[in-house]
């Protein structure tokens, strides 16, 4: 890519401008040293105190979050005076506001976007306190030629308390209705991509979905969708936030729940039974039938691996960034940024896997109910 602007700190070369938004203008830019794109957004002062308080906090959460489906920050710094610059991971592959009314994707393709979707906004809602990102559309989910998916933008994310105020953050037609009250949750998120595979699914903006009230009218604006798949987006976009899924994973729940079982074939002679080999029987869960001790100790025994490794890995984490700053010095100036996003990297990496040991401590002490 051809980059001809500005050089932000000696080592980003700024491009072509991506969009423009309330909050701030995006560009993608080249790693001078790496000739690695990123992208940059860069927010004035005079834009207004609301969107500089936005990007404070853009800031301080993409600071903190580690996944794969999130583009991950580099550096955050004011150049030149008045102007604030966010350089990010550039996430690869297109974003899906194309497919809106031009290409119509197969169940299989929403599902998969869906379900993917939702593995990134569970990670989001088990961070404490809670992440909302307020702005889920398909020009924000960016989808890689394997499927992969990313969700990008996170201007208007909220955290903790700030997931409620007076400051209207969204999209008309993809925007919770809570949302004009200044109010958002983790459901407010779930009915924002329930809008987005709406809109992927028929070809037509949400607001522009036949309604049965206040409420999206799915079964008459897709007949031909399969019960499942229908029932959990009207869950999704339902007005009432009370009447939506609380989490991303009650959405998961409820489109395993609601599969249509498999036409049974139809009874066979006692010749035929012989011959034909009947349905297969339902695996069980294996140790449901496991004394209460023998479980507990098998529960404590899960919990002592999952506090050892992270242990070992916050250990490393640790030990990784430490000496990638002793290189860095040793390095001298030039090299300075690159060995310190090296090593920044593989701590992020040892960072995850200390979250997943985390995860599995949790339910090493849940109870099955």
């Amino acid at each position: 890519m051809a980059a001809d602007g500005p050089l932000l700190q000696g080592r980003w070369r700024i491009g072509a401008p991506l969009g423009r938004g309330s909050q701030g203008q995006t560009f993608v830019a080249v790693e001078v040293a790496r000739r690695q794109e990123v992208v940059v957004k860069r927010v004035k002062l005079g834009a207004g105190w609301k969107s500089f308080e936005l990007h404070e906090r853009e800031t301080k959460v993409l600071g903190q979050l580690r996944h794969a489906g999130i583009p991950r920050l580099h550096a955050a710094f004011e150049e030149p005076p008045g102007t604030f610059n966010l350089v990010m991971q550039r996430m690869p592959g297109s974003d899906l506001r194309a497919l809106v009314g031009a290409q119509r994707l197969s169940e299989f393709e929403l599902k998969d976007i869906l379900v993917r979707a939702l593995e990134i906004l569970d990670y989001l809602a088990t961070r404490t306190p809670p992440v909302v990102h307020r702005d889920i559309k398909p020009s924000n989910l960016i989808r890689d030629r394997d499927g992969t998916l990313a969700l990008v933008d996170f201007g208007g994310v909220a955290d903790g308390a700030s997931a409620n105020g007076s400051t209207l953050v969204g999209t008309y037609g993809y925007m919770a209705p809570e949302q004009l009250h200044g109010q958002a949750t983790p459901a407010t998120d779930l009915y924002a991509l329930g809008a987005t595979i709406v809109a992927l699914a028929g070809g037509v903006e949400p607001e522009d979905v036949p309604r049965k009230g206040l409420a999206m009218d799915l079964a008459k604006h897709l007949p031909a969708m399969s019960r499942p798949l229908r029932d959990a987006l009207t869950a999704m976009v339902a007005p009432d936030p009370d009447q939506r899924p609380a989490r991303p994973r009650d959405v998961l729940a409820l489109l395993a729940k609601s599969r249509e079982p498999e036409p049974r074939p139809a009874a066979l002679p006692p010749s035929a039974a012989l011959i034909a080999p009947g349905p297969r029987a339902i695996a069980r869960p294996v140790f449901t039938d496991i004394p209460e001790p023998l479980r507990a100790a098998l529960r404590l025994a899960l919990l002592g691996v999952a506090a050892g490794g992270w242990v070992a890995l916050t250990v490393l984490a640790v030990t990784v960034r430490a000496f990638g700053g002793i290189i860095g010095l040793v390095a001298g100036s030039a090299r300075r940024p690159s060995v310190r996003d090296a090593s920044a990297d593989v701590a992020g990496v040892f960072t995850d896997g200390r979250d997943g040991f985390a995860d599995l401590a949790k339910r090493a002490v849940a109870r099955r109910r």
